[in-house]
């Protein structure tokens, strides 16, 4: 079962020490419960920061040393304490009670945070280790901390010292990469991320959790020695011309407007991404929702609204299995006729290029999940990258109770939504799409 790690590196009378967390997840999710559940771990960039809220009692994120100023600087603490207070005051009694159970006023700065710590996982990527520097003042603070169980070893003796449930090659690995500072490294794959983050689209949600995209990617997507690059596009930030030609994968997530908006930035990127497929022929591009309709439209496709309304919840998609037989991709694979995966989104693609072929579709949405005849392209109209128990929390925190509805009534609806975790066939896809030929 896969295990998350949080790897503190200390200094102790002039030795390296490791401060390790460990959580493995045992229950399933359940409304409204806020314990770590299996569908966290499908990003680790969910699950670090609650390891962090839950282990160490909720604790302040400015009494840690190991926030810089960058990332300071970054946080906007008087605007998020100021919403927060918002929140927290509009909510009636039940409301709170509600959101006690499910929010943290600091999730969302630990989240952002774990976007900007090192990730580190082993070869057959089911563990994943965060690498956090830790000055002595922190080391105090946490073994402050009542309760808490961790354990502290010399990174020398890590594999002698931490040989759990037989898993001493594990921690071997881990020893080699934090003595040669391999978790650092950047000669990998070169992988950009295109963030469609609008000014007038940041949200805040009453559950008080920030669904940061940066970091979820980052914590489902990135693997070893990759070497990442953020782009918010929507904000003007794009990759050079060099980059692009030197890239070997680009991943493209969804976005809360249409692509057919008028904003300069969604014109630009359809000319980089027109070039990047055209003049690189390594580079891999993984689109989701409004990834997958921009790209589209940026190859000769067409995008429009939905025919019914917005989709959102649960969905069954059928499969193409005689067209999935046909790409080396989904060799090896269990293949399914029919599948869930999660949705949320008003427009569809109409009209597709050539070249992408059609391996599923829904009853609300023809072209759902397709791929190119040279199997450079993956696009999903669904949504691989967030758990069903992940899409349920957001759903009920856009749906608090009001007199309109009960809470008993927004929790059936919610359930009504998302009855089953989506199956992980589409993420294990996503992933063995982007994975390196080694």
């Amino acid at each position: 079962m896969k295990s998350l790690y949080l790897v503190f590196l200390t200094q102790v009378n002039n030795q390296q020490q490791v401060l390790l967390f460990q959580n493995t997840p045992q229950k399933s999710f359940s409304l409204p419960s806020t314990q770590i559940t299996k569908e966290d771990f499908l990003s680790a960039s969910i699950a670090g920061p609650k390891i962090i809220l839950d282990y160490l009692k909720n604790i302040e994120l400015q009494k840690f040393s190991f926030c810089k100023k960058e990332y300071l600087d970054m946080v906007d603490f008087d605007n998020y304490k100021y919403k927060e207070k918002y929140v927290w005051s509009q909510s009636s009694q039940q409301e709170k009670e509600l959101l006690r159970h499910k929010r943290n006023v600091q999730a969302p700065l630990w989240t952002q945070f774990f976007n900007n710590c090192p990730l580190w996982n082993d070869d057959n990527e089911e563990n994943f280790y965060y690498i956090i520097a830790l000055q002595q003042n922190d080391l105090d603070y946490i073994n402050s901390q009542q309760g808490l169980i961790i354990k502290q070893v010399n990174i020398q003796e890590l594999e002698q010292n931490l040989q759990l449930n037989g898993e001493n090659q594990k921690f071997k690995d881990l020893q080699n990469a934090l003595i040669k500072n391999e978790y650092l490294r950047i000669d990998g794959r070169i992988v950009l991320h295109f963030n469609f983050k609008t000014k007038q689209h940041q949200f805040y949600d009453g559950s008080g959790f920030f669904l940061d995209t940066v970091s979820i990617y980052n914590g489902i997507f990135r693997r070893r020695y990759d070497n990442w690059n953020q782009y918010n596009v929507a904000q003007g930030h794009y990759p050079s011309e060099e980059i692009i030609i030197r890239a070997d994968a680009i991943i493209m997530p969804g976005n809360r407007i249409s692509v057919y908006d008028h904003y300069k930035w969604i014109e630009d990127v359809k000319l980089i991404l027109k070039k990047a497929y055209e003049t690189n022929p390594k580079v891999k591009i993984l689109g989701i929702c409004f990834g997958f309709q921009i790209l589209t439209v940026a190859l000769g496709g067409i995008v429009e609204r939905m025919k019914y309304s917005f989709v959102f919840g649960n969905t069954h998609l059928d499969h193409k299995i005689n067209v999935m037989k046909q790409f080396k991709l989904f060799q090896g694979i269990e293949l399914k006729e029919r599948t869930i995966i999660n949705q949320a989104h008003g427009d569809e693609i109409t009209k597709h290029p050539d070249f992408l072929y059609l391996i599923s579709s829904s009853d609300s949405c023809k072209n759902e999940i397709m791929i190119s005849k040279d199997e450079r392209i993956l696009v999903f109209q669904g949504h691989p990258e967030y758990s069903s128990a992940g899409m349920s929390m957001l759903s009920l925190a856009s749906r608090l109770p009001s007199d309109k509805s009960t809470l008993d009534q927004v929790i059936k609806e919610v359930k009504r939504q998302y009855p089953q975790e989506q199956d992980s066939f589409h993420l294990n896809l996503c992933l063995k799409f982007l994975k390196s030929e080694k």
